[in-house]
């Protein structure tokens, strides 16, 4: 359980530099009067990845305060 988590928690950060990256190119593009819309389209679906895994991060932790419980610990 807890590798799981762990490879959770990265995908989660992964994640966060993957859109703060493309965030970035958004406004660069903005900035030269670029076209952006396939642009913000990757960028939607980058955040609906991480939707994605903080869903599932977040699954993964409760499941694992559940079996802390009842383990008594």
């Amino acid at each position: 359980m807890a590798d799981d988590i762990q490879m959770a928690e990265r995908h989660v950060l992964q994640a966060e530099q993957h859109i703060k990256r493309q965030r970035a190119r958004i406004a660069a593009l903005k900035r030269r009067r670029l076209p952006r819309g396939k642009a913000s389209s990757f960028l939607q679906l980058l955040e609906d990845a991480q939707s994605t895994h903080l869903n599932h991060l977040s699954l993964l932790l409760e499941r694992a305060s559940r079996e802390r419980t009842r383990a008594g610990i």
